[in-house]
């Protein structure tokens, strides 16, 4: 190898070296020697993930219920983003728009009922979906509603669910 083209490399290695240098300094970290630089490049990258991870935090607590499951005693709501499926002991149900709360937690959202029945289901004969509002309030990882059927004026007892459980149905047999 010549001179020159020696010269060259060891140029341009340097010059890759010192570009590192100082993009880990504008990262907020200083790498101090070529065998620290693996080591020091380790440590930005946590650091980066860990950013990331605070704002996917801030990120999801600033969304709205967003994609999970609620549950309680002879009720499960699965939600997502526009709306939301719920599964009673002998019923289903669908919520048609997104869970949005008002200041004090309250919501009143419409949707479908559906009663199901015991046993087999003759061909058609399958139960109807009713037009329904879910009306509730959600306190924290506590969640209260209503079914209040609003082509008769009925209403269900209170449900209470909890975010993050499956719930326990006993489903009619």
């Amino acid at each position: 190898m010549s001179a020159k083209k020696f010269l060259a490399s060891v140029i341009c290695l340097l010059l890759v070296f010192v570009a590192g240098t100082r993009a880990g300094a504008a990262r907020g970290g200083a790498v101090s020697s070529v065998s620290d630089g693996a080591h020091a490049s380790a440590e930005q990258r946590r650091a980066i993930r860990r950013r990331a991870s605070k704002r996917m935090s801030k990120q999801t607590k600033e969304r709205r219920a967003g994609e999970d499951v609620w549950g309680g005693d002879h009720v499960r709501l699965m939600l997502r983003d526009g709306g939301g499926a719920l599964e009673f002991d002998c019923a289903r149900g669908e919520i048609v728009e997104s869970l949005k709360t008002d200041a004090q937690g309250d919501f009143d959202l419409p949707g479908t009922f559906t009663r199901g029945s015991h046993g087999p289901i003759r061909v058609g004969l399958a139960p109807a979906a009713r037009p329904a509002r879910y009306v509730g309030r959600v306190e924290g990882r506590t969640m209260t509603f209503r079914v209040k059927l609003t082509d008769t004026n009925q209403e269900t007892e209170a449900f209470t669910l909890t975010r993050g459980s499956e719930g326990r149905l006993w489903k009619c047999r």
